[in-house]
């Protein structure tokens, strides 16, 4: 569910998608992430309609399958954290 993003300044950043809270036009061609924790919202050079579609896609279809699959990491991996979706935005 790690999602690698690419801000508008090339920084590289990979969050999980979980934790995004919004995703904000800006233009047509940028959008503002979210994540409601952070202090601003990261800009990425993709319209917000694609980067909604790479996030949606990184996610289960279910919170239930979401806490499976930790659940699953914790148990297989002495509770390391393991990458098991990447997408590229920007």
């Amino acid at each position: 569910m790690m999602v690698k993003i690419v801000d508008v300044k090339g920084k590289e950043r990979y969050v999980n998608a979980a934790y995004i809270r919004s995703v904000t036009p800006k233009g047509t061609d940028k959008a503002d992430i979210d994540f409601g924790h952070w202090s601003g919202a990261v800009r990425v050079d993709q319209p917000a309609e694609q980067v909604a579609e790479v996030v949606n896609a990184s996610l289960p279809s279910s919170f239930d399958e979401y806490l499976a699959a930790v659940d699953q990491q914790g148990d297989g991996n002495n509770g390391a954290n393991v990458v098991t979706t990447i997408a590229m935005i920007g």
